[in-house]
């Protein structure tokens, strides 16, 4: 995992979770099955954690986009599968998914 981080220097991961400040998407594109689980898993962490300290009308879900897969070879999506395994691996956690991604709420 932290090969990943150290691979871009901490700025991929960084500027990923500083955009959930603005707005509760994360955006896959154009990465590895490997590169989106970290993310995804760091993104998760963080929104958790930021989700403790806002107003209660802040966006409960935080949205995956993945992408359809149009571009991928075959048409069909590399990381869907491979993130729907891993989403349903996590605890708390509770996953709709979406054409080009998933949407993911938090239980408490």
């Amino acid at each position: 995992s932290s090969g990943i981080n150290a691979e871009y220097g901490g700025t991929v991961v960084k500027d990923s979770l500083n955009e959930l400040k603005n707005r509760p998407v994360l955006d896959l594109h154009g990465y590895t099955l490997n590169q989106s689980k970290y993310l995804l898993q760091e993104a998760i962490k963080h929104y958790h954690h930021m989700l403790a300290g806002r107003d209660p009308d802040y966006p409960r879900a935080l949205t995956i986009i993945t992408g359809k897969g149009l571009h991928s070879s075959g048409g069909v999506s590399k990381l869907k599968p491979g993130l729907r395994t891993f989403l349903a691996g996590l605890e708390r956690i509770q996953c709709l998914e979406e054409d080009d991604g998933f949407k993911i709420r938090f239980r408490d």
